[in-house]
Parts: structure tokens; sequence; C-alpha cells
């Protein structure tokens, strides 16, 4: 017979009365942890794979960015100017942009259809993006590839000051620091042997890559309020739409060859496509999945990747004084783009690799 138990309506059997409630809660609370423990490994997991995944995209588009002026040597070495590659180049990367916009930018957050008034505001900067690539070009035409890439790639630098005097007050002592840092980098690489030493070749191709770096600068800087409006995509579609007019109209007053060639204009297609359009979207992608902080630190990278193709392919070189600058002017970019110590930009770049946290 099985126990009973006595109450005021009869006898119950024991093992048919419900637990205590304090013993129901308990093991409540416990599957409710498990669950709760179980969600936060699945977020944990599933926002490491995002990362992993944002950093190849960001590392592909940088390695592509990287490659533009090393396919602008081919295609001058082909005889074709660098009027002829910026007009070719952007006559064909126009269309494609409009197709993301027309593909990818219509229901996407932060993106809206272009306005009468945006067009204003695309002529100005979209002439500032035509005079960056006419200058970068062009300095690329004149002096090494990794030479012109380290001095465009001061323009944060530039950027500082733009903030500085806009806001009309002083950089912070750091900002000032790493601003000197940078341009004393600078001076070892494009005069490692003394300034008096340095050929007026030289200071030609480095006055063409400097006014690039200020005109990309200005860009970056005064434009980014109209990006936040408009949406990266439709700014980017409408300010190299901007430049390629800008681009005809300069062809037609200053009347220069541009010494059209097949293997030129294939060159150029490769430019426009796989170091122009395809990057742009990839950036944009991983800049959303992984944010623009730790984008930008991976896009460091880009000079020495530059470096690593200029000697593989082209035979250029770095004297040992040359290497320091170069070093010293991506330290200095570094701590002026992040505000970050280099064990920070460690941690940074191995987050993507780290499995969810326990």
């Amino acid at each position: 017979m099985s126990r009973t138990t006595t109450t005021m309506a009869g006898k119950t059997p024991a093992s048919e009365m419900p637990a205590a409630p304090s013993q129901k809660l308990t093991e409540a609370e416990k599957d409710a942890r498990l669950t709760q423990e179980q969600s936060q490994a699945d977020a944990e997991a599933a926002k490491a794979k995002t990362a992993r995944s944002a950093l190849i995209l960001v590392l592909l588009a940088t390695c592509a960015l990287a490659m533009k002026g090393l396919l602008a040597k081919f295609v001058y070495a082909t005889g074709m100017t660098v009027d002829g590659l910026l007009l070719l180049r952007f006559s064909i990367a126009m269309p494609f942009f409009w197709f993301g916009v027309w593909m990818f930018g219509k229901n996407r957050p932060g993106e809206r259809a272009m306005r009468p008034g945006d067009m204003v505001w695309g002529g100005a900067f979209g002439g500032l993006f035509f005079a960056a690539s006419l200058c970068d070009f062009t300095a690329v035409s004149i002096i090494d590839v990794t030479v012109s890439r380290i001095v465009l790639f001061s323009f944060p630098a530039i950027v500082m000051i733009l903030e500085a005097l806009h806001r009309w007050r002083l950089p912070p002592l750091r900002q000032i620091v790493c601003f000197l840092i940078t341009y004393c980098g600078l001076i070892l690489v494009v005069a490692p042997n003394g300034v008096s030493l340095v050929s007026d070749h030289m200071w030609q191709g480095v006055f063409w890559a400097f006014s690039s770096a200020l005109t990309y600068a200005c860009y970056l800087y005064f434009s980014q309020r109209k990006i936040s409006v408009v949406g990266s995509m439709h700014f980017a579609a409408l300010i190299n739409t901007v430049a390629g007019i800008a681009m005809v109209l300069y062809e037609l007053v200053v009347e220069k060859p541009l010494n059209l060639n097949l293997t030129g204009v294939l060159w150029t297609t490769g430019i426009s496509i796989f170091c122009t359009v395809i990057p742009f979207f990839l950036l944009f992608e991983g800049i959303r999945r992984i944010g623009a902080t730790q984008a930008s630190l991976i896009s460091l990278s880009g000079p020495a990747l530059t470096f690593f193709a200029a000697w593989l392919f082209l035979g250029e070189t770095l004297s040992p004084t040359q290497m320091a600058g170069f070093v010293v002017v991506m330290l200095g970019v570094a701590s002026l783009k992040n505000k970050m110590t280099l064990a920070g930009f460690g941690r940074l770049l191995a987050r993507p690799f780290q499995g969810p946290m326990r």
C-alpha cells in the first residue's frame, strides 16, 4: 500500500501531492539561468563570426585600394596620360556606383533619395574629390608609388589642423605631438640624405602628393555631415558623378593628350572596378558590421601593402632611413586617428579572432 496523508478532505496519496512551491521556483530559476547562459553564448558566437567576416571584408578592400597606385604605373607604361586614366576611370566607375545604389541603397538604414539641394553640396565635394584624384595620380606618375602613398597617408594630420581652425581652438597636446612625429617621419622618407640633396623631380612629386592629401582631407572633413544625411552609398555615387563631369570640363579646357590604347584601357578598367567600386562596397559593408574605429585601424595596413607590392612588381625599395620614417609615419597617424596605445591596437585587431567569452 502507498503512504497516505490525512487532510480535511480525506486521504490523498503522498505521491500525488504537488511539490513545494519553493522547489518549483528553484528548478524554474535553474532552467532560466541555463537558457540565459546559452543565449549569451550564442550571441557572443554570432558576434565573433560577424567580426571575422567584417575583418575579411575590410582587409580585402584595403588590399584592393593599395593596388591603385601600382596599377596606375602599368597604365602609364603603355603611354596613357594621367588625364586619359582619370577620364576613363570616372566614366567606367560612375554607372557601377549608381547600380549599387539601385541594388543595395534603396532600403538601407541611413540612405535616402537625392534631392535638388544635395546637388549643390555634391558639386562642391565632388570638385574636391576630383582635385584630390588628379593630384594623387599626377604624383604617382612622377615619383615612386611607395613615397607618394606615405605622403598621402599623412592626411589625418591635416584633418586635425582643419578641425582646430574650424573650431578656433588648439588641438590637445597629444595630437600636436602626434602631428609633429608624423611629419618628422615624412621628412625622413622624402629627404633621407638631407633636404638640400632632394632633387627637383622629387619635390615636384611630393608637392602633388601633399596637394592630394590636403584636398582629400578637406573633402573628408567637410563632407561628413552630408554623408550622414544622404547615406554613404548615395553620396559616393554623387561625388563620383560630379568628379567625372569635372574631369570632362577640365579636359576641354586644358586639351591635354589622352593617348588611349587597348592595354591602357584594360588596366584602367581594372582600377575602376577592382580598386574603386568593389573596395567601396566591401569597406562600407565591413564598417556596417564592425564599426568605423576598427575598420580604420585595419586600413592602416594599406601603405605597408603598397610598399610590398611596389617592391615585388616594380622593384621599388626604401633606404633604412626611409623605412624608419615610414614606421614613424604609421605610428603617428595611428595615434592621431584612434587615440590608442600599441597594446590597445593589438587587442582590437585580435578581437575578431577570439571566441565567445564564457
